[in-house]
Formats: structure tokens, C-alpha cells, sequence
């Protein structure tokens, strides 16, 4: 195999003697003799004799041609012109005529039109919930980038063909389209996930995940295409992901971009298992955090338990089902890993996925795999020990062995280096603080907006005849981090003519966030679990924020502390240009658009004759 290089050679240099001195089969052969540029040659140098080549000391230099892009304009603004709504709008009025703070808040786009203005939906913090005919324009849409929403099934038939002339999903360059695709998953048995013949590909909760990601009117991809795949009874979420890799390594070459379309996909799952088991608090002799140790002071805690907050270890109370007393307990995640759904998420980032999910809405603290092991507990009570076991509909009691604990075990699609985990930040700009309900700690790469986001999630119909709601929790949180993560994607191909890997991805989205998440404190000890950290933060004012009850599942209680949480908030800003520059020098693609036309190579002779003639 030949390669091009452009040679610059030692000052009166004969160019013919140089090009005859080298067996053409073997060695090197003339590419070019480049005859109006002295002591220059353009030269086809058989890669093994490269380095043999660049040591001629005829030669100054031999260079590989580095891949060049066009220096064309950029795309065009898309511009939208809407309300921004933090507050559920009238059904009277049209949905389309409103999108979420997120356009407002994390980007750059878009101002207050009234000095000291705060928005969101803070009354104490916040000046107003809305902003009347507010623009967001932007070069970078997404485009060419393949979303993938991995939600819990079924579909629902009643939506079965909406996707088709929603206007949150309309295809901006083909006026009458839909960028939603419906798709038969290879090797996937359900029905939610064989789309095409039903045209049914949405469930309420991933038509607003795709909304929040890639809505023409409420996501930032607005450009970018959009799937969705569903765990049921019949197609797991080992199976689901190997169906999603498998169609991503198939992909056909873009005929745009001369490349295959990347893929973000969605963890939208999650367990419920981070608050899993309940320990009487003084049950713990101690405390351990990576080598250090905190050692119980006497028999009990006092009553003072800071060492547990400091270790990002926060104690609840529990109600005991069988004498209704309450007691405090340090809470504790399911003790094993979902090893399989972590070998798998690793081949999809492997393969050149961005695996981007929701953290889980159960008010978990937990650290990356790579180091829970070294956050854990001791016990000391005599064994066996009561322990609580906390259900989704009922809390229960069960004797334990055990004598210690790990506090910050992950289970579910986050905890993984190979990933982005999304914790949920509240909606409000004078109150940036986390939603009191998301999965928290030193695991989470970065915070997206949650509750009260608007979307096309399928609440209410309006005056526009289409269905819209506010969507939620870290099941939003996520989409609002992959929309802006398309268009980074989006940007960085434009410069560079390359699609970013998952690790780079990351890091443009950490490096391009900003750093604003405050952290609260949860607990008054002289007062909980009734202290209320700061004034109407929900609607929950007044409540218990500590206390794990009955039927605690999916968001049922108030937490604020961050327990390390990065502050670091997605956000895009497509004026600053927070490019990754490291793939750039490499080879030419060996197919598509950018690889060169095959050029016949003149004969040496012929250019001789052509020198000759010229002079």
C-alpha cells in the first residue's frame, strides 16, 4: 500500500535524478513533479519505506496530507419564538405556543427583558414562572445524530401513530414528516419493539423523554432522529441493549456526512433499589470512607448524626410495621450488582454508544463501581439483628447476619465510568439546587432540569388539538442533557469532520456545564423529620422529609443535601466553541464523501515530456 507525501527537497535538487533514484514497485514513485514550485514533489511512497524515505538526505521534509473541510458556511438558524412556562398553561390555549426553561436557563440564548429577573417556579426566589415571546436561535440542531430512548414497555396503542403530525416532532426539512422512526429490533420478540407494521412506537413516558431530547418545539436536537425500544416480560434489558448495538454497527454510511450517524442511547429504567434495607442507626460501631473511619462515641450515636451526613450517609426514620414506632436508620442499596447490564452498557460505550441515564428517583446516594467497595459500615449489634426490609407497598421485618454494609452501591444502568448519570436539578433560576426526590452523590456526572419541564408528554389535549404536560424526575433530567449532548456532537463534526467518541462527548458536556448547583442541608436535628429546609420549595411544604414510610417508591420523600453531587449543570452555548481537538489529525476515511476520488496517476514520462515542453 502507497501513501501521498509532499516532499520539500535540499535547495537545487534535481527532482528527476531524485524520482529515478527509487524503485518505483518497491519504494517511491512520482506523484506529482510540481513543476512551478522549486525544491517541492509530491511523491507515492509505499508505507513500509516511509520512514526509510524521510531519511533521504536529499530531503527536508516528507509530509502525509492531512484530511482537509470545506470552509463552507455554517447552517442556518433555526429560530422559535415561544413562552417560556415553568407552570402548566390553560388547555384554551395552544401547547405549541410554549417550551420549557431549559432553553432559557441552560443556554445562552435567551434574556430576561426585566433587570434582576428570576424565573422558575420558586414564588420566595423566582420574580415570574413565564416569559412571553422568547427566542432561541441556534446553528446546531443534532443533526445527523441517532437517539435511541431504552424505556420500560409497553407501548400504548392510543398513541399508535400520533408521532406522525405532532408538531413536536415534525421533521424541519421535510415539511409533512416525522423524525420519529418506528423500528424492528433485531431478535426482539414484543410487540413494543416490532413498531413498523403498527406504526405504534411510543409510550407516555418516552414520547416525553423524546420530547425533552429532540422536540422540534421543547428538546435541542431538533434535527436529530428519534427511536425508541422497551423492556417487557418477553425482551430483557441484556437483549434490548444487544438490539440496539447490533443496529448501530449496521448502520449504512450517511451519504451527508460520508460517515454512519453516531448513536446516543437513554437509560430510562430504573430499580428502586438504592434505598433498599433500613438499619437502626445505632446498630453501626462505624463509619468507613476510603481508609479513614469514624468510630461510635458510646452505646448510641447521642443522637448527633453528622459523621453520617459527612460521609454522605443520610439517616431516615422508619416507621416499624409492627409497633408503629418510628426509629433511625441508616439506609442502605441492594448489596450486589447487576453485573450483566453492566457488561453490556460497557460493549455499547465500547462500540462508539453515548450512554446517557437517568440516575433514579429513590433519593440513592451511590459512587461509581470502581469504588463503592471501599465506602461500607460495621455492625455490632448481636446477631441476628432486626433489620427493614422496604418494599414498594409495604415496609417489613427480617432477621440479618451481616456485620457491615456498603452505603454507596449503584444498581441499575448507572454507576458506570463507560456513562454520563443524570441527577435532577429543580427548575428555577434563583433556587438551583437538586430536585428533593433524584438519585444523588459522588456517581453523578452532571445535572439536567426536572420537574415541571414542558413537553409533549401526553397529559392534556390543547388548543392545537395535540396532547402536552409537564414531564419529571431524572426520567427528564436525562433527555434535556442528550439534546444539548446531539449538538455538541453536531458542532464538533462540523470542525473537525469526525463524530466524538462516548469519552469525549462526556467531557464536553462536563467541561461546557456550568458550575451552579447549590447544596442545602436537609436536616435541623432539633426538628425533623418536620424542619422544612427553605420556604415552598414544593408542594410537599411541611411534610416529613426524612421519614421513609409504606409504600415509598418512585419519589415519595424530600432530600436537598447534595452528598458531593457535582453542581455542574448541563448547558450549551452555541457561541463558544468548547471543541475537542484530539481526533482531528487522523487518516482519511477509507470510504464515503470524504475519502478522496481515485485520481490516475500520470506516467513519469508524460511528466517529463509536460516539463520539457514548458520550458
Amino acid at each position: 500500500m502507497k501513501i501521498i507525501l509532499d516532499v520539500v527537497l535540499v535547495e537545487n535538487t534535481d527532482k528527476q535524478e531524485f524520482v529515478n533514484s527509487f524503485d518505483p514497485q518497491t519504494e517511491a514513485d512520482l506523484w506529482n513533479i510540481l513543476s512551478e514550485i522549486p525544491n517541492c514533489i509530491s511523491m507515492y511512497v509505499e508505507t513500509s519505506f516511509v520512514e526509510k524515505f524521510k531519511q533521504d538526505s536529499r530531503t527536508i521534509s516528507a509530509e502525509e496530507r492531512i484530511e482537509a473541510f470545506p470552509a463552507a458556511s455554517l447552517p442556518l438558524d433555526v429560530s422559535t419564538t415561544k413562552t417560556i412556562t415553568v407552570e402548566t398553561p390553560s388547555t384554551t390555549n395552544s401547547g405549541s405556543n410554549y417550551m420549557p426553561l431549559q432553553f432559557y436557563l441552560d443556554s445562552d440564548h435567551i434574556y430576561p427583558t426585566v433587570n434582576n429577573q428570576k424565573v422558575g417556579r420558586n414564588s420566595t426566589y423566582d420574580n415570574t414562572k413565564t416569559i412571553s415571546n422568547a427566542t432561541y436561535r441556534s446553528k446546531w440542531t443534532g443533526k445527523n445524530v441517532d437517539i435511541v430512548t431504552l424505556e420500560v414497555g409497553p407501548v400504548l396503542s392510543s398513541l399508535a401513530g400520533v408521532h406522525n403530525n405532532h408538531p413536536d416532532f415534525a421533521d424541519l426539512d421535510n415539511p409533512g414528516s416525522t423524525r420519529i422512526i418506528p423500528m424492528n429490533w433485531v431478535d426482539l420478540e414484543d410487540s413494543s419493539n416490532n413498531q413498523i407494521a403498527s406504526n405504534s412506537c411510543l409510550s407516555s413516558h418516552g414520547m416525553g423523554v423524546l420530547s425533552a431530547a429532540g422536540g422540534t418545539i421543547c428538546g435541542f436536537a431538533k434535527k436529530s432522529s428519534l427511536r425508541s425500544a422497551y423492556l417487557t416480560s418477553e425482551d430483557g434489558v441484556i437483549e434490548c441493549i444487544n438490539a440496539i448495538i447490533s443496529w448501530h454497527n449496521s448502520k449504512p454510511i450517511n451519504p451527508e456526512t460520508g460517515l454512519r450517524n453516531p448513536t446516543i442511547m437513554i437509560g430510562e429504567y430504573q430499580y428502586l433499589l438504592d434505598r433498599r434495607y433500613g438499619i437502626p442507626i445505632d446498630y453501626v460501631s462505624q463509619i468507613n470512607s476510603f481508609g479513614s473511619s469514624v468510630t461510635r462515641p458510646g452505646s448510641t450515636w447521642g443522637g448527633d448524626f453528622t459523621p453520617f451526613i459527612e460521609n454522605n450517609i443520610v439517616p431516615f426514620l422508619i416507621q416499624d410495621p409492627n409497633t408503629l414506632q418510628y426509629q433511625w436508620c441508616v439506609v442502605a442499596p441492594t448489596q450486589s450488582t447487576y453485573l450483566s447490564l453492566h457488561t453490556a452498557l460497557q460493549s455499547a460505550w465500547s462500540a462508539g454508544i453515548v450512554c446517557i441515564n437517568a440516575a433514579g428517583n429513590n433519593g440513592g446516594v451511590y459512587r461509581k463501581t470502581s469504588e463503592y467497595e471501599s465506602y461500607t459500615i460495621n455492625i455490632d449489634a448481636p446477631t441476628p439483628y432486626k433489620v427493614y426490609s422496604i418494599g414498594s407497598s409495604q415496609i417489613t421485618t427480617y432477621n440479618e447476619y451481616g456485620t457491615w454494609w456498603y452505603t454507596s452501591l449503584p444498581f441499575g444502568p448507572h454507576g458506570l465510568e463507560m456513562g454520563i448519570d443524570v441527577a435532577a436539578g429543580y427548575n428555577s433560576e434563583g433556587m438551583a439546587i437538586l430536585d428533593r426526590y433524584t438519585n444523588r452523590g459522588p456517581g453523578i456526572d452532571i445535572i439536567g432540569l426536572g420537574e415541571n419541564t414542558w413537553t409533549s408528554y401526553p397529559i392534556s389535549t390543547y388548543a392545537d388539538g395535540h396532547k402536552w404536560g409537564m414531564f419529571s424526575g431524572t426520567s427528564c433530567a436525562a433527555p434535556t442533557v442528550v439534546g444539548k449532548a446531539a449538538c455538541l456532537m453536531e458542532r464538533q463534526f462540523y470542525y473537525t469532520g469526525r463524530w466524538p467518541t462516548p469519552n469525549q462527548v462526556k467531557s464536553m458536556l462536563i467541561s461546557s456545564g456550568r458550575e451552579i448547583i447549590k447544596g442545602i442541608s436537609s436536616t435541623n436535628w432539633t426538628n425533623v423529620p418536620s424542619a422544612n429546609p427553605y420556604p415552598n420549595i414544593s408542594n410537599t411544604s411541611g411534610s416529613s422529609l426524612l421519614t421513609i414510610i409504606p409504600g415509598f417508591g418512585n419519589g415519595g420523600f424530600t432530600l436537598t443535601d447534595l452528598c458531593e453531587t457535582t453542581r455542574i449543570r448541563a448547558h450549551f452555548d452555541a457561541n463558544v466553541e468548547t471543541l475537542d481537538r484530539s481526533n482531528i489529525y487522523k487518516k482519511r476515511p477509507l470510504s464515503g464523501i470524504l475519502y478522496p476520488r481515485t485520481r490516475i496517476r500520470k506516467s513519469t514520462k508524460f511528466l517529463v515530456d509536460d516539463l520539457s515542453s514548458s520550458t
